[in-house]
């Protein structure tokens, strides 16, 4: 398991900017707070809404989602993300997104294992 913040380059469909995320590999899901999302892109409402219980046992509804992508060492990386109205960060990753992607974090050095030769493979 591993947790990081970064500053890094989020894109939706209106358009792209820095964004305070936080890699968390404990995270069962990607989260963006719903002013940032309204910003990046088009959100989409869900037919049903989604309960998430965060880390500090408070609980989170999930009723619109939007697809993003990260800019993480160059590489373009799409994700579905649940917009919710309040985040303590921009923007959440989760463990979804890290086995979709086959990322690791490096905890030592703060920063992404990426596997050239996986990446090369899904996004071909």
């Amino acid at each position: 398991m591993g947790v990081m913040t970064k500053q890094i380059m989020v894109a939706g469909s209106k358009r792209q900017r820095q964004c305070e995320v936080l890699f968390d590999t404990a995270a069962s899901a990607c989260f963006a707070r719903e002013d940032v999302a309204y910003e990046l892109g088009q959100v989409v409402k869900s037919p049903f809404p989604i309960a998430f219980k965060l880390g500090n046992n408070a609980v989170i509804k999930a009723d619109k989602t939007m697809d993003l992508f990260l800019d993480l060492k160059g590489h373009k990386l799409w994700f579905h993300f649940l917009v919710v109205s309040e985040l303590p960060y921009e923007v959440i990753v989760g463990a979804n997104f890290f086995r979709n992607w086959k990322i690791k974090l490096d905890p030592a050095t703060e920063d992404f294992i990426i596997d050239e030769k996986a990446l090369e493979i899904i996004l071909v």
